[in-house]
């Protein structure tokens, strides 16, 4: 169910229940998402982990998976590279 922290607080004053301040609302639901759904950032590390882990071909003809990944971590000497972290990879299906 996906309601607006503005209709929740007008729910809760229909209801005659306390009404938080908006803010306050808004800092709980922040941390509730957090708690159920994890970070929304990832680090390069992770992901080129999540890259290997989903990198083998599966039996299922529309389950995705990286056909190929690049990640160059800015420490990583290149002479053509302009020292930041970057990152690349391909997601397909069997049937793609």
């Amino acid at each position: 169910m996906k309601i607006k922290p503005k209709r929740i607080l007008e729910i809760l004053e229909e209801k005659g229940l306390p009404v938080p301040k908006k803010q306050q609302l808004s800092s709980y639901l922040i941390s509730l998402r957090k708690k159920y759904y994890g970070a929304s950032t990832i680090s390069l590390g992770e992901l080129e982990a999540w890259c290997q882990r989903n990198s083998l071909i599966p039996d299922d003809d529309d389950k995705p998976w990286v056909l190929k990944y690049q990640i160059e971590y800015d420490d990583e000497i290149n002479k053509d590279d302009d020292n930041k972290n970057k990152f690349r990879f391909f997601v397909t299906t069997r049937r793609l």
